[in-house]
């Protein structure tokens, strides 16, 4: 798991912290649980945690009932819902590695001596929006946005396990001892796309019998 947090002060206007899993909004195919499909222009946002799409007038929205949703499939990425966004990274036969982006949003408030804490925290900034849009913040107090990233393994029983190295070892226990190997001699960094990729081509590669 990685977190990060940045500050909104009040009258920081929210879109100016916004980022994007993707450099522009592009063409997604979205499958729905109910069979139909629909194709709207979208992006991932980041900061958010959260789809956005362009609506028929040129306003950027956020995804009101991602539960209703099968899977959505943006710039050969596909995400799906399930009390947040999960993107899947790589697939095999036998299993899944996806990420898990969510955003925890407190409001910070200065104590005695002028000591900052945090109060509990609120599920969205949908009370602090303008009826304008994704405008100012509009609140008394800073805000403190963390941003946590969460990396799994998915077998084919649909049961998430930590994309750890305990996590592999028990998905690939049956090819543990050259897990454990290649663990050793490679650095991975279990909070790292691009390490855990590397590793799952690994455990997923063909076996040679001799």
């Amino acid at each position: 798991m990685a977190q990060n947090a940045e500050v909104i002060h009040p009258g920081d206007n929210l879109s100016d912290h916004f980022t994007y899993r993707f450099p522009s909004f592009a063409d997604a195919r979205i499958l729905f649980k109910n069979g139909t499909v629909s194709v709207a222009t979208m992006n991932f946002n980041t900061f958010l945690c959260k789809i956005q799409f362009i609506d028929a007038k040129g306003d950027t929205l956020v995804l009101s009932k991602p539960e209703e949703i099968d899977s959505i499939s943006l710039n050969s990425h596909t995400f799906y819902y399930d009390k947040g966004y999960y993107e899947i990274i790589a697939r095999s036969d036998s299993v899944m590695l996806v990420v898990l982006s969510k955003v925890h949003v407190d409001v910070i408030v200065v104590g005695a001596l002028g000591v900052r804490t945090r109060t509990a925290s609120i599920a969205s900034f949908d009370s602090y929006i303008t009826p304008s849009g994704w405008t100012k913040f509009e609140g008394k107090d800073d805000l403190s946005v963390e941003k946590e990233t969460t990396y799994f393994l998915i077998g084919k029983n649909g049961i998430n396990v930590a994309a750890s190295k305990a996590g592999f070892l028990k998905v690939f226990a049956t090819d543990k001892k050259n897990v454990d190997g290649f663990l050793k001699a490679n650095k991975i960094n279990f909070n790292n796309r691009d390490d855990l990729e590397k590793l799952l081509v690994f455990c997923t590669r063909p076996k040679t019998n001799f």
